[in-house]
C-alpha cells in the first residue's frame, strides 16, 4: 500500500491522484491518502485499460482507494 505524499492525494469519485484540494477532473472534494496501485493514462483513446475504466483524460490514477 502506498501512503501519498503531503502534496498528492486521491480523488475518491474518480481516483484521480491530484496536488491541492479539489480533484480537478471531477470537482470533487472527497479526497483521500491512502491507495494502492498506479496506473498512468498517456493516451486515453487508443488505451482498452483507459476504455475499460471510463478514462477520457490522461494522468495518474490509483487503482484501489482507502
Amino acid at each position: 500500500m502506498k501512503q501519498a505524499s503531503v502534496k498528492e492525494r486521491v480523488c475518491r469519485n474518480c481516483k484521480r491522484i491530484v496536488v491541492g484540494d479539489t480533484c480537478d477532473l471531477c470537482g470533487s472534494t472527497n479526497l483521500a491518502s491512502t491507495y494502492q496501485g498506479l496506473l498512468i493514462i498517456i493516451k486515453p483513446e487508443l488505451s482498452e485499460i483507459a476504455a475499460l475504466l471510463n478514462i477520457k483524460k490522461e494522468g495518474y490514477y490509483a487503482v484501489k482507494v482507502k
